[in-house]
């Protein structure tokens, strides 16, 4: 049994009706009632909502289905329930197959009957206003999501910037096996060997072709050390041929991101062009 947290709304014009219903759920339920339609929609404008409506069908001036329907268009989240007398049964199982009402108790009801429909709508209303509030809540975080986005966005755009007018080449490579693949190279890399970064990206041993046969075995030694080993930082300086054929010294600089047991994983750094200018 639900419990005194949401109020549910009875409406119909009969007292001994709404005496009997104060005898069966009164206790249980938060109930407020109503005479009639009007008197309904009164106290709906003056102090609703409601989790659940309960209306007889036969009322003077205002018919259940219709203080439902109006009801609905008022309170949506609102879980309409209708009381039938035998003879409108037929409205009542219409009205149920049309959707404008939740569920239909005919009179006059065993105890256990209304108890039930009350417990039942009241889940409904629950799981009605826990799907409102995780939508709200989703649309909440879609925007916190989508201003950081556009926050990341203009960061991504200011660190282009940077990096276009820097002179030092950023780049990262994946390490496997004690080889490296690159899979990042900087927008500059034009300005360092005369290469556009796509021709290194497609031809990954471009660079250690370029490197000058003098320095280049020791390069390789040292780089199949520092990718071995467990040191963190590594600087080298070298001679490389860029894309006319004239060698310039770089310096390069290195980070290695290893595992907890010490194995590389990925080379992040820069190549920085220090020939006399």
């Amino acid at each position: 049994m639900t419990g005194h947290y949401e109020r549910v709304l009875f409406v119909d014009d009969q007292p001994e009706i709404v005496e009997l219903i104060r005898r069966h759920v009164g206790s249980a339920y938060d109930c407020v009632f109503a005479g009639s339609g009007a008197e309904a929609l009164a106290l709906l404008d003056s102090s609703g909502p409601f989790a659940v409506i309960v209306a007889d069908y036969s009322m003077p001036n205002m018919d259940g289905i219709t203080l439902l329907a109006e009801f609905r268009r008022r309170s949506p989240d609102t879980v309409p329930i209708m009381l039938t007398a035998f003879g409108d049964i037929d409205i009542a199982v219409a009205a149920l197959h049309q959707g404008n009402i939740f569920r239909f108790l005919r009179k006059p009801w065993e105890r256990g009957e209304l108890d039930r429909a009350l417990s039942n709508a009241l889940d409904h209303y629950h799981l009605v206003q826990s799907e409102r509030r995780l939508r709200r809540e989703l649309a909440e975080a879609n925007r916190a999501l989508d201003a950081k986005v556009r926050e990341l966005d203009e960061l991504n755009r200011l660190l282009e910037y940077w990096v276009e007018f820097s002179p030092a080449v950023l780049f990262s490579a994946d390490c496997n096996e004690g080889t490296t693949a690159l899979t990042y190279v900087s927008k500059n890399f034009a300005r360092l060997l005369g290469y556009e970064r796509t021709d290194i990206i497609v031809d990954p041993a471009l660079w250690d072709q370029a490197v000058h046969p003098e320095n280049a075995a020791e390069r390789r030694r040292r780089m199949h050390e520092f990718i071995e080993g467990r040191a963190a930082e590594l600087t080298l300086s070298y001679r490389i041929r860029d894309r006319n054929g004239i060698y310039r010294t770089v310096l390069e600089a290195l980070r290695c991101i290893r595992n907890p047991q010490g194995k590389a994983l990925e080379l992040v750094g820069a190549w920085l062009d220090m020939s006399p200018r």
